[in-house]
């Protein structure tokens, strides 16, 4: 997802695929916003065509689409540094947690799942239900479904994981502690 619709679509040449899928989903209503066009296309792709990383970073490197070091950056994740009150990142978030933290979420609510370990078939079912396209709505909702997923999955839900999206989608982690201030 941080590559552009461009380069998306450059890279789909270099991957030397048919563009029926791509030419579909552009033409699809339901795929009009750029961050879902991307995702879905890519997840089609490995889908029909069994595309794997190397695939994607061999195509990236031949075809000189931007910095091929951005798929580093999705690999490895951006390191954080959570010395500053270790226990409280360690607690199990709350209603009241998911309340300040999901308007900051903001647009980037399908790589927030994504980065919260969460199926897209999970993404299609909440944005079914939504009705009203609310964005912190459906911020909300995601927290929400990643606390059962967890839970279904026992793992144990964290601030932490919370965080680590959080700076995985951009986001300065600032911006948690700082919402989070009076639980910190």
């Amino acid at each position: 997802m941080q590559y552009s619709v461009n380069e998306l679509k450059e890279l789909l040449v270099y991957l030397k695929k048919d563009s029926a899928i791509w030419e579909a989903l552009l033409h699809d209503d339901s795929h009009q916003e750029p961050e879902i066009l991307k995702f879905e296309t890519l997840r089609k792709y490995r889908d029909e065509f069994c595309i794997t990383f190397n695939d994607i970073k061999q195509a990236i490197e031949s075809g000189n689409i931007r910095n091929p070091h951005t798929l580093c950056k999705v690999v490895r994740g951006k390191p954080i540094d959570f010395d500053q009150e270790p226990e409280l990142w360690d607690l199990i978030p709350s209603e009241q947690h998911f309340d300040k933290l999901a308007p900051l979420v903001g647009n980037n609510s399908l790589s927030f799942l994504v980065e919260l370990g969460m199926e897209f078939a999970t993404w299609e079912q909440i944005r079914f239900k939504q009705n009203d396209r609310d964005l912190v709505k459906l911020n909300l909702q995601i927290m929400q479904e990643w606390k059962t997923f967890c839970n279904l999955k026992t793992i144990r839900p964290s601030l932490r994981h919370i965080g680590q999206a959080f700076n995985n989608i951009g986001k300065n982690i600032k911006l948690v502690e700082n919402a989070l201030a009076d639980f910190f």
